[in-house]
């Protein structure tokens, strides 16, 4: 075993070697500089006098500017500030141009990561270079410096910034987003952790010119898609731009003060692109890291109350402009979501009844329309399974509704609870039906089937043996009855004919059945309706009073075919 002074003394070296590398390729690339220095001079053709110089601003970053001075003595000044770690080197070339010899630069990939000036003034970013040269001679000289400089300039880079914890990157940001300033705007930014949630900063950004506006964002670094940080150029403005993932609006934003619908990009401006590139730098750090720091913040539920509580607890009573939505959960795997909209002139109210078993995990998401976020719950195989009460009258059946969030923090802890409550239920759910012995499962289903009253119409229904003591074949009577009369139907078949897979809900408008199927849908069902024999039928439907009366009976059908099936 290593002891923790030996492993400390290992790490020492290991830091103190990397500290030596970079001072090391530092002072190499500082010897390329003055060799490339030495090689820039004065060039002269028949119309003009180029008198360059050449700049070491940092790291691997120089400037190279040169006059140009006509015959008649106009004079114009040039300059282009570049970092040598941007150079594709396939491109460091020399050419001719009539009676002067320039060495190009190109910046990989096209980018336009060049800023430029004349006579002092920043122009735009380009990204080609031309440094003029005496001759082909000298031409090669500058050629081949600058291609020793680059792979020199790329590990400087690499090596740069330091940074190997979430926190160390976090305070490198909130100290690094700072003012931009241009020509004729300026724009004061400043970047600070939300110390209530996790990933959580807030970012605001005051642009002064011909007029003034201030912009204040707040998200989660966690939302930000790493694949969409990027450089944004605009004229002699320089930034960096990215999105949330999917181009889901979670980014809250004011403007001078007043609250907008959400966004999904920010531009950050920077001074240059070596800011930009820094904060490109930290910001593909810090995200992935900013993912599992949110992730670990969540709480651990051991059981469905601490899931469901939370879930409770999380939900808001919200206020949009003159509309209040009053939300309501209560803390039970058996759901009762109640929401109402109350604004100057009504109040509206919505109740959702459901089992949490019977939402579909594997879409709950947040979502945006207009200033409203929200997470739609929906059910599996969307059946309409939820029970719908709007101010007491009750509605058809559904199979979704939205929960609304304060923002992207709530939304994202309710999802969460949502996703652990689902799970939690699932685990923890046992239905009515016995759980063994087919004689006990028919015992319970014949006593489960009962009467069922739908608005203006009854079912009278029962279930039963044919034959005491047989337990293949049942009976099911059911008696519809309404204003206009009664109707008796009889159905006789084999517990054995039914398929066990297609077994399922059976829901029309307020009402919600079981429908049974015969295995290939064989028309093998005797029927009697009224006492007069009737086709024979691949199929019939038990009525129930809710969604919890029809899953035991679902259940206990499954397992008697299932039985009946193996015997």
């Amino acid at each position: 075993m290593f002891s923790a002074a030996k492993i400390l003394t290992a790490y020492s070296v290991l830091f103190l070697t990397a500290i030596c590398s970079s001072v090391a390729q530092q002072s190499e690339f500082n010897q390329l500089f003055e060799e490339l220095d030495a090689a820039v001079g004065i060039v002269e053709t028949s119309k003009y006098k180029y008198e360059p110089e050449l700049l070491f601003e940092h790291t691997s970053v120089i400037k190279y500017s040169y006059t140009k001075t006509s015959t008649k003595g106009t004079a114009k000044t040039y300059a282009y500030e570049l970092n040598i770690a941007d150079i594709d080197p396939y491109t460091v070339r020399e050419s001719t141009e009539r009676d002067l010899i320039i060495v190009n630069v190109k910046i990989k990939n096209s980018q336009d990561l060049i800023k430029t000036f004349e006579n002092q003034e920043v122009k735009s970013y380009t990204e080609e270079l031309q440094i003029v040269a005496t001759d082909i001679d000298n031409a090669r000289k500058i050629r081949e410096t600058i291609e020793k400089a680059i792979p020199l300039a790329e590990k400087i880079m690499l090596n740069k910034l330091s940074l190997k914890t979430y926190d160390e990157m976090l305070n490198w940001l909130t100290t690094n987003v700072k003012d931009a300033t241009y020509s004729d705007k300026v724009y004061a930014q400043s970047l600070q952790s939300d110390p209530l949630f996790t990933g959580k900063v807030n970012l605001s950004i005051v642009e002064t010119g011909r007029s003034s506006k201030q912009a204040d964002y707040s998200f989660n670094l966690a939302d930000i898609n790493v694949n969409t940080v990027r450089f944004d150029i605009s004229g002699s403005e320089f930034g960096l731009e990215f999105e949330t993932k999917r181009k889901h609006k979670l980014i809250k934003y004011a403007e001078d003060g007043e609250s907008k619908p959400f966004i999904d990009d920010i531009i950050i401006k920077t001074n240059n692109v070596e800011e930009a590139r820094d904060l490109q730098t930290v910001l593909t750090l810090i995200i992935p890291e900013a993912e599992k720091q949110v992730e670990a913040a969540f709480p651990k539920f051991s059981n469905k109350n601490g899931a469901l509580e939370a879930l409770s607890t999380g939900t808001k009573t919200l206020n949009y402009g003159g509309v209040t939505l009053e939300q309501k959960f209560n803390t039970d795997c058996l759901a009762e979501y109640a929401v109402t909209e109350i604004s100057e002139s009504k109040s509206d109210k919505m109740q959702y009844n459901f089992n949490w078993i019977d939402i579909n995990d594997k879409v709950i998401d947040y979502d945006i329309s207009g200033s409203k976020m929200f997470i739609e719950l929906i059910t599996n195989k969307k059946q309409k399974l939820m029970k719908v009460i709007e101010n007491g009258e009750v509605d058809p059946y559904d199979e979704s509704f939205k929960l609304y969030c304060e923002d992207a923090e709530n939304a994202r802890r309710l999802q969460y609870a949502i996703k652990k409550s689902i799970e939690l239920c699932r685990k923890n759910y046992r239905p009515d039906v016995p759980e063994s012995g087919l004689s006990a499962k028919i015992n319970w289903l014949t006593q489960a089937v009962k009467e069922v009253r739908e608005g203006d119409e009854s079912f009278s229904q029962s279930l039963s043996l044919v034959e005491e003591g047989d337990l293949k074949k049942f009976k099911f009577t059911k008696i519809e009855i309404d204003e206009r009369g009664s109707t008796e139907y009889i159905y006789e078949l084999n517990f054995s004919d039914l398929n066990e897979r297609n077994i399922d809900f059976d829901i029309s408008g307020r009402s919600i059945s079981v429908l049974i199927e015969t295995n290939f849908k064989e028309k093998i069902i005797k029927c009697y309706k009224d006492g007069e024999i009737q086709p024979y039928e691949d199929e019939f439907t038990i009525h129930a009073n809710n969604v919890e009366e029809s899953r035991n009976i679902i259940r206990a059908f499954v397992d008697i075919v299932t039985l009946s099936k193996s015997k």
